[in-house]
């Protein structure tokens, strides 16, 4: 038996996107840029996939442009700053993913002040937070729509709107960008919301292809990426028209069936949240999350089985069939503690222990009882090996 627990890494692909992708990059293999009729061709499909996520998004057209996934997506957006001539500061939340975290390092080697933004114990982000630590000087904020550890949903509209009321005070604009990877399909997000300038969105976190994605932009801005001039010169390269094809019909997908996902999943979450809350042998994070919350997201949830390594827990687990995460699959590698963890002051021990496990629309009841009963048994005699 194999359950896969791990969502919020990838999904798992739906078989009738891939019948549908092979088939696109079968019939329409030219470059989208030639002038012949297969380039023409690709084209048309390619600009039709535009049409279609824009109307899924409720943006324009013009304004959703396609690139490879989340990470470049938030890429462009924030190291399109080291063109501006003049630096300034940059508030990045203290719990983004590694695909906003490392450019902002990068903006920070060269000349610009980043400050993070800590949640609170509960993993969210105040207004009261963020509005301290703006300057005259901010010239970008940024904040996921939900965090890929904890599940948590930030109130990104509420903050966006806060940003914007002080920039108007000073006179001056702040580009708002919203990491939303693991928000879009799974909770409900206005990406025509004014307040918002941009947004990242991967297709392989909602069933789609890998090496996928959009970028939600309202304003054109200078990127440092050149090439043939591709998607309006914002993302240069040769557009992959069978993967962009197949998140088109992802996203659309998702977004149609939010409602009904989402109740099956905070079904689920529900049981996972009550079984755990049973046992005393285990700690959700945040401790204060209980079953029903809509302050996070019902496909992601994190909790430690202290004193059990979270990497000896995910082996064990993996060696009965069971795939769960031990935190961002971008980082997996890198030693130490998470941050997301640790700004939301999370003890080592729990973070030494913590697991993910992230569901998806397949993710049946009888997996979530087996991953329960498998969890137990294996804990307690990894207990009992560590004594």
């Amino acid at each position: 038996m194999s359950i896969y627990l791990d969502w919020a890494a990838t999904a798992v692909p739906d078989p009738a996107i891939l019948k549908d992708i092979f088939e696109c990059s079968a019939r329409y293999y030219g470059n989208p840029s030639s002038v012949h009729q297969a380039g023409q061709k690709a084209s048309a499909v390619l600009e039709e996939c535009r049409t279609r996520c824009a109307a899924a998004l409720g943006v324009k057209k013009e304004e959703v442009y396609f690139t490879s996934g989340g990470t470049e997506s938030d890429n462009i957006v924030l190291l399109s700053l080291l063109r501006k001539p003049s630096r300034g500061t940059v508030l990045v939340s203290a719990i983004e993913h590694p695909a906003i975290l490392e450019p902002a390092a990068v903006l920070a080697e060269n000349g610009y002040k980043v400050a993070y933004l800590k949640p609170g114990a509960d993993g969210i982000i105040k207004q009261g937070t963020l509005e301290k630590a703006l300057t005259p000087d901010t010239k970008l904020v940024t904040v996921m729509a939900v965090n890929n550890e904890t599940g948590a949903v930030q109130p990104v509209h509420q903050l966006a709107a806060a940003v914007q009321h002080y920039a108007k005070e000073c006179g001056h604009k702040i580009h708002f960008h919203c990491d939303a990877v693991q928000g879009t399909g799974k909770i409900k997000l206005d990406f025509a919301d004014p307040n918002i300038h941009s947004w990242a969105i991967s297709a392989h976190k909602i069933r789609g292809p890998r090496g996928a994605g959009i970028l939600v932009l309202k304003n054109t801005i200078q990127t440092m990426v050149r090439g043939g001039g591709q998607e309006s010169g914002i993302r240069p390269g040769t557009e992959n028209t069978s993967a962009i094809y197949g998140m088109t019909l992802a996203l659309e997908k998702a977004l149609s069936d939010l409602d009904k996902n989402s109740a099956h999943a905070y079904a689920l979450m529900d049981t996972l949240l009550e079984a755990l809350a049973e046992n005393n042998a285990y700690t959700i994070i945040p401790e204060n999350r209980k079953p029903g919350d809509a302050h996070y997201s019902p496909y992601v949830l994190s909790f430690a089985a202290t004193p059990i390594p979270a990497e000896v827990m995910a082996r064990t687990l993996d060696d009965k069939g069971i795939c769960v995460g031990t935190g961002s699959a971008c980082s997996n590698r890198k030693k130490g503690q998470s941050k997301t963890l640790a700004a939301m002051g999370v003890a080592d021990d729990i973070s030494f222990s913590r697991i993910r496990v992230s569901i998806g629309s397949t993710t049946t009841e009888e997996e979530i009882a087996e991953f329960i009963k498998t969890l137990d048994q294996e804990s307690s005699i990894l207990r009992k090996a560590l004594r």
